[in-house]
């Protein structure tokens, strides 16, 4: 029997009501983190794994959460693991026991993978079709995580010529923190290739402020402005650091906040992969960064190791070019890791918003990783050197 057109018309209507509803469900759930639906219960997250050696737990992970933290948590309990609205991985402590122990599961729970080192370092397992979401420094991440952020400032400020009066005129211009010597995109060999060009490097065993005599490795250098301070297990210990010393440590800060350039090479060139190494030079060490791209000195943007050289030296030495490399401070300001709009205060609000989702919209917004080691691996490192 022919359907009337009038049906016909009703089915459409209906349909398209149908879609529409979805997308607008998709479209909202899609909104900046500060647009958000309370959830319709208590949120759970399970940490199935711990952060390296560390316990997960909400007073760690959620502290900052502002908007969230009065009704989202995170628990280890097995106990609780019924309950959870998500059950969440750290990709260091992840290994096979945990995708055999949790293969039975429900669909409707999101397995979360969660981790912030680059591919050259940090390999996500193979397991096909285990994970939902990832929550990295990847922007397209379903949840992102970065290290910290650039944002626009509320009022506009002027340059703090401190930013040039408190820098130490007895050092060199530069310097370098590190602990590890052996990356894959081989950062000390683009060092190396700064001091043959004139920045020399400072290189001590031992932590009595011992200098090297200027010349006495490269005769070309003549002045004590073309050199490069190192520090950490690729030069020397920190000065009153201890051995435990990390980039945040207020010794270490104070230590860097003295010299006007820091080299802040990460340990591999990949899609997004930006630290602290980066945001930190410029928050609170106060000095300008120097990258493998007015806010910091990328040496891709130069032919060679000696043509950056000369240009950070002039620098070095003219105020006015140094304070340009603060003029961003004017309009913008770095946020640090721990806020209320990433990680796992955006996993928090990502699964309030869904806990609105009609049984309809939780079939049509399931997804999972055919193999999430390739979303993360494949094709987003490139830890060539282009200059030797």
């Amino acid at each position: 029997m022919a359907i009337s057109q009038p049906v016909q018309f009703g089915c459409c209507c209906l349909l398209i009501c149908i879609i529409f509803y979805i997308l607008l469900s998709f479209s909202y759930s899609s909104f900046p983190s500060s647009f958000y639906r309370p959830p319709r219960q208590p949120i759970l997250i399970f940490a199935a794994t711990k952060f390296f050696s560390k316990r997960v737990t909400s007073e760690q992970f959620l502290a900052s959460c502002t908007s969230s933290k009065e009704w989202c948590s995170i628990s280890d309990n097995l106990t609780d693991i019924q309950r959870a609205d998500a059950i969440v991985f750290h990709n260091r402590n992840f290994n096979i026991n945990h995708t055999i122990r949790f293969r039975e599961r429900s669909t409707d729970i999101p397995y979360v993978l969660w981790g912030r080192e680059s591919p050259s370092n940090d390999h996500f397992r193979k397991e096909e079709d285990f994970i939902n979401w990832t929550m990295t420094y990847r922007r397209d991440a379903d949840i992102w995580y970065p290290y910290e952020r650039m944002v626009r400032r509320k009022n506009s400020s002027l340059i703090s010529r401190r930013s040039w009066t408190s820098k130490n005129e007895s050092l060199p211009p530069s310097t370098w923190l590190s602990s590890n010597c052996k990356t894959a995109n081989g950062r000390a060999s683009i060092v190396a290739g700064m001091e043959q060009q004139g920045l020399e490097v400072l290189k001590c065993a031992d932590d009595d402020g011992c200098r090297v005599t200027i010349g006495s490795r490269w005769p070309h250098v003549k002045t004590p402005e073309n050199r490069v301070d190192k520090w950490g297990r690729c030069g020397r210990a920190p000065p009153n650091c201890g051995s435990n010393h990390n980039y945040w440590d207020n010794c270490t800060v104070e230590l860097i906040k003295q010299y006007k350039f820091y080299l802040a090479f990460e340990n591999s060139n990949c899609v997004d992969y930006v630290t602290e190494k980066f945001f930190d030079t410029m928050r609170i060490r106060e000095a300008v960064p120097i990258l493998l791209s007015s806010m910091f000195i990328a040496l891709s943007d130069y032919s060679s190791i000696s043509e950056a050289v000369r240009e950070i030296n002039r620098i070095a030495n003219d105020k006015e070019a140094y304070l340009e490399y603060h003029k961003w401070r004017e309009e913008y300001e770095i946020i640090a890791e721990d806020n209320d709009e990433e990680g796992f205060c955006a996993l928090c609000k990502k699964l309030a918003e869904r806990s609105h989702f009609s049984p309809m919209e939780r079939f049509a917004s399931r997804k999972s990783y055919k193999s999430v080691q390739s979303w993360h691996a494949d094709g987003v490192c490139d830890n060539a050197i282009q200059f030797f």
